[in-house]
């Protein structure tokens, strides 16, 4: 099941290598060097509807693979905006599959090799479109662009957020709904899950802020230990933590103890959230946290965080309500929250970054270039008065975001 049938103009967006020529510095005085390469699109004009739609939407996540240099990028659940209602969502392409690309970097260009669409275990694909009632439920309400009301055709819905790629082969998967952690074979095939309703995530996790879900996956560098991240604090124990609480919940399951381990991150600000986790070794990982607005003349909030868990309390056995704690109350109850410290700033590191969106982040060439890739949302939003109709997703320079991989060369 693919988009093409609503395709009625196909146009593949020009990739090309974009070098900056001057060095920056951050605030770790690490000199550094960017490069950039945006990712391929395919155009599509719907009928009766005016503005395009980019059908990349790359940027949920990223995994690098050393041994076959190819870079593999994760969608969320498709292109879609507000609707006229707090709780409705406008689908502009309801076919929609989840899935992955994987994309070699030729000669200045990222060139798609595959797309790996995702599937239940009884061979069915996956939906985008919100589950209307039980398990992981957003009570969300589904439109087309026609204003009618769907449903997902029996099909499960997955709002993919993170990706891990194991030494196997096959992919970890986190997703907003649930949250739910999912492997896939390298077909894209359903083999195994983890969720707050099979027993085998702890409950407070269906606690979880609608679409704020588990946004960041890894996985060490063995294949034998899972570490999780949500998005935002939990509503725990309600929806009061709202853009209140600084406590972010990290999980790690040991894959072969079948163990749970559990810590919490401290957020800078409690109108930020995060993106991603990666594994540096096993206690040591990159976060990504960052506000939600285009930068302004180089201003906001986009950064990458050194963390260490070394000395954190495992809380996995405490049902206490964290997130209604502050950092003093934590520290007065003898919480140890992950050692952090700023790695990098992405605004002062990339000069003239423009996306409002840093999602994933990978590591190659030994650890010495740090990739990062952006959610252009199908480079399609909703009127600042959402009335079920779509428009371009516009930059604060007044261009379409588009998806784009940045490499940073990190110096000494």
């Amino acid at each position: 099941m693919t988009t093409q049938q609503k395709i009625i103009s196909f146009t593949v967006l020009c990739c090309a290598i974009i070098c900056h020529t001057a060095c920056s510095q951050n605030n770790n005085n690490r000199k550094t060097s960017v490069s950039s390469v945006a990712i391929p699109a395919e155009v599509i004009n719907l009928p009766g509807v005016e503005t395009p739609i980019y059908m990349s939407g790359y940027g949920s996540a990223m995994a690098y693979c050393e041994k076959e240099n190819v870079f593999y990028l994760l969608t969320d659940r498709g292109p879609n905006v507000d609707g006229k209602t707090p709780e409705s969502k406008v689908f502009a392409v309801p076919s929609f599959v989840p899935h992955i690309g994987k994309f070699r970097l030729q000669n200045g260009e990222l060139i798609l090799i595959e797309k790996i669409e995702l599937k239940d275990k009884k061979g069915n694909y996956f939906s985008g479109i919100p589950n209307v009632n039980g398990n992981g439920s957003t009570n969300e309400t589904a439109y087309n662009l026609k204003g009618e009301v769907i449903g997902n055709d029996n099909r499960r819905g997955l709002d993919t957020e993170g990706l891990a790629l194991a030494p196997d082969g096959s992919f970890w998967i986190s997703d907003e709904y649930g949250p739910y952690i999912m492997r896939f074979d390298a077909q894209g095939n359903l083999k195994d899950e983890f969720s707050p309703f099979n027993g085998i995530l702890p409950e407070h996790y269906a606690l979880r802020r609608p679409n704020r879900g588990m946004e960041g996956l890894t996985i060490s560098k063995d294949g034998k230990t899972l570490t999780g991240i949500m998005q935002s604090p939990l509503y725990n124990p309600s929806k009061e933590t709202k853009d209140k609480s600084l406590v972010i919940r990290i999980i790690s399951i040991n894959l072969e103890l079948e163990e749970i381990s559990e810590y919490l991150y401290l957020l800078d600000d409690a109108k930020c959230s995060v993106s991603e986790i990666l594994t540096l070794n096993d206690n040591e990982f990159l976060v990504l946290e960052r506000d939600s607005k285009f930068p302004e003349k180089g201003k906001g909030f986009k950064k990458i965080f050194k963390i260490d868990l070394s000395q954190a309390t495992n809380i996995a056995e405490d049902a206490r309500t964290f997130e209604t704690m502050s950092a003093q109350t934590l520290a007065e109850n003898n919480i140890r929250t992950a050692k952090k410290e700023l790695f990098l700033d992405i605004l002062e590191a990339i000069p003239g970054y423009p996306h409002d969106k840093p999602e994933g982040i990978a590591l190659m060439n030994n650890n010495r270039t740090l990739c990062i890739v952006n959610d252009d949302d199908f480079s399609i939003d909703a009127p600042k008065t959402p009335d079920g109709t779509i428009v371009p997703k516009l930059m604060s320079n007044g261009e379409r975001d588009k998806g784009m991989i940045y490499f940073v060369e990190i110096g000494e």
